[in-house]
């Protein structure tokens, strides 16, 4: 890759988190019809960085590569919705990643890896960026729904585009950097009381969900 590019960091669920997020996608549109970013994997956004030189980036992971490696994994709770409020009316509808001591502990020690200066509110997004008249539609089908979900997290994943391609701009993978520190799992001590609380639920999801 030459000239210009942009680089976004994310954390990736696995399977049955995408496979669930991707109902409710799918769900949606049938109430709004098509918006962005509604065939879009579930996903984590850390970070984004654009218009970098790519050489300068891959001296800075030839640095932090070895740091980030030394984290452990994250046990992380999807624990039901919210929504951001943008402006000019937009709004976003987002799976809530619960808060715990282990969580909060665990992204300030990435961001500080990452040397990440913003705040971070991890989520999930479901529908993105809606008009206020399409918000008010799907809420009150969100608003009770009672999703919850503990998952592990592994590894980061860093995805490249070319900033001035003259491509459609897709992000292809660049790098995925492990969390090797397994003898320090984060969040390890709320697995059973997570498990305990998704099988309470399971009898009571719906197949279709609104």
């Amino acid at each position: 890759m030459t000239g210009y590019a942009d680089y976004l960091f994310l954390l990736s669920p696995p399977e049955n988190i995408r496979h669930e997020v991707a109902r409710y996608k799918k769900a949606s549109v049938k109430h709004i019809g098509e918006f962005g970013g509604m065939n879009s994997p579930a996903h984590i956004t850390i970070n984004q960085l654009e218009r970098q030189k790519p050489f300068m980036m891959d001296t800075a992971f030839e640095r932090v590569e070895n740091i980030l490696q030394a984290m452990p994994p994250i046990l992380l709770h999807l624990d039901g919705f919210k929504y951001f409020e943008h402006l000019h009316g937009k709004h976003t509808i987002y799976g809530y990643i619960r808060s715990t001591p282990a969580m909060e502990d665990w992204f300030a020690l990435l961001r500080k890896n990452l040397k990440i200066k913003k705040a971070l509110v991890p989520h999930i997004t479901v529908v993105r960026n809606i008009p206020e008249v399409d918000f008010k539609k799907l809420w009150p089908h969100f608003h009770h729904k009672k999703l919850l979900e503990p998952f592990w997290i592994h590894e980061l994943k860093v995805l490249q585009r070319e900033t001035f391609g003259t491509t459609s701009g897709k992000w292809e993978p660049y790098k995925t950097i492990p969390f090797k520190n397994t003898e320090a799992l984060a969040g390890k001590a709320d697995w059973k009381t997570a498990q305990q609380a998704k099988a309470d639920i399971a009898d009571r999801k719906q197949i279709k969900l609104f």
